[in-house]
């Protein structure tokens, strides 16, 4: 073999060894855990240090990241809190992994020359979190509820005349709770810690707007007295008169007492008063409401509204004449009327002193509107007696007085300019009578008869 072959030979063996050395060099510099030179995470130089020695490093840096406070501004509002409180923390494995993966990625020769780029420029690699997300969750809720405001639209109030009182609408606001979230979280990232929230504002209805769409006046008003003295039952008439006040029913809308009012309960505020149950005055949650309810029907009436649903009591009621009452029972029986006037109708309801009145307000048509009511017939009342062995023959006591029942027909008439434009029947009611009850005593044979035996 010539000796030039030879030699060219060796040579190229020789190379050959001295490249599979240096890229197995190479690939051996470039698969330690070691971080590239010039690579910081935020203000601390992590360059050159192995995973454990960044980890001790950024340990001061991540605590002191943790117990930062972030200030939430939140309408007119702020708030503060440290991170770690609301579950967000600094995960210091994520943050050196990414800053060991700086300048790795590619082929080798690529990862050499992103290494150099980054010896000479630097490379700043941001903190990563972790995320408590029920905890950070529970936050942004506890938020919402303190920044909550619920819009108040404006409604009527009835004063001396009755007059039409305006009460002004508020605006409302509200957290945008998942706009909120992405927004802390993006703050926490680029490391701002003093951010505004999305809080929005609700826009109510105004009196301007009230009056626009025809709600301006009187169009039907009923009132009902009550004893100052039953305070129980008082309370009752008074929050069930406060959950309708303002309601606003649009033209051919439904209106349903028992979901306007909603149920009449202890957890509701209301307390124990007298109601009829099986023909008989007997303790009940809820007591009163009924007034309420019928008086709001007499009003309905009177704004010559469509009834779509109403039931008399089965006795004939104090507070009212007989026809024109309204009972109720959550769930089954109800009061349902039909805005059928042109234009949208508002409720107005409220207690002054020991009179309760409900108005309708909306756009007067110039009709009168009157409710009559005709007794067709009087039911007897049955007498009913029961015997106390312990009295003397013939002793008889009315415990109960009996009370006649009656059967009764309402009709309504609507008049414009003198002319009917309505006639109808609203109602045919037929109310129980109360029997009479006599407690006696016994028969003389009878008592005789135990005399003897005795």
């Amino acid at each position: 073999m010539p000796r030039n072959y030879l030699s060219a030979l060796a040579i190229m063996v020789a190379l050959l060894f001295v490249a599979t050395g240096i890229a197995l060099g190479i690939r051996f510099l470039l698969v330690t855990d070691e971080i590239v030179a010039g690579v910081s995470v935020g203000d601390i130089d992590v360059g050159g240090l192995n995973t454990a020695e960044a980890q001790v490093a950024l340990r001061e840096t991540a605590k002191r990241t943790d117990d930062t406070e972030l200030e939430l501004g939140l309408g007119d509002k702020k708030t503060l809190v440290r991170l770690r409180d609301i579950g967000i923390e600094t995960d210091l494995e994520q943050t050196i992994a990414a800053a060991v993966a700086a300048g790795r990625s590619g082929r080798v020769w690529r990862q050499l020359q992103q290494r150099q780029k980054i010896k000479t420029d630097g490379k700043i690699i941001p903190l990563e979190f972790r995320v408590d997300e029920e905890r950070l969750a529970g936050f942004i809720t506890q938020l919402a509820e303190d920044v909550k405001q619920p819009a108040r639209d404006a409604y009527f109030i009835l004063g001396p005349g009755p007059k039409l009182e305006p009460i002004s609408a508020q605006i409302g606001q509200v957290l945008e709770t998942d706009r909120a979230k992405e927004e802390i979280m993006a703050a926490v990232a680029a490391g701002q810690y003093a951010i505004r929230l999305p809080v929005r504002q609700l826009m109510p209805r105004t009196v301007e707007e009230l009056l626009r769409m025809g709600v301006k006046e009187v169009v039907g008003i009923f009132s009902t007295s009550f004893n100052v003295a039953a305070k129980d039952r008082n309370h009752n008439i008074k929050l069930a008169a406060a959950a309708l006040n303002g309601h606003l029913i649009e033209s051919g809308q439904l209106f349903s007492f028992n979901e306007a009012v909603g149920p009449r309960d202890l957890q509701q505020g209301y307390k124990e008063a007298l109601i009829i149950t099986d023909d008989k005055l007997v303790p009940g949650v809820g007591g009163g409401i009924c007034q309420v309810s019928s008086t709001l029907y007499n009003a309905v009436l009177l704004s010559g509204l469509e009834v779509v649903e109403r039931h008399n009591h089965t006795l004939p009621i104090g507070y009212i004449s007989l026809g024109r009452d309204a009972t109720l029972a959550y769930g089954t029986i109800d009061l349902r009327f039909k805005n059928s006037r042109p234009e949208p109708v508002m409720i107005c309801s409220g207690v002054s002193g020991n009179q309760l009145t409900v108005a309708i307000l909306g756009t007067g048509k110039g009709e009168q509107v009157e409710i009559r009511t005709d007794v067709e017939e009087e039911i007897p009342f049955p007498v009913v007696f029961e015997e106390n062995p312990d009295l003397v023959p013939g002793a008889d006591t009315v415990m109960e007085e009996g009370k006649v029942g009656y059967k009764v027909t309402v009709t309504r008439t609507i008049r414009k300019n003198g002319e009917i434009i309505l006639h109808e029947v609203v109602a045919r009611d037929i109310y129980q009578p109360q029997p009479e009850l006599h407690v006696v005593g016994p028969v003389k044979e009878e008592f005789e008869h135990r005399k003897e035996g005795a």
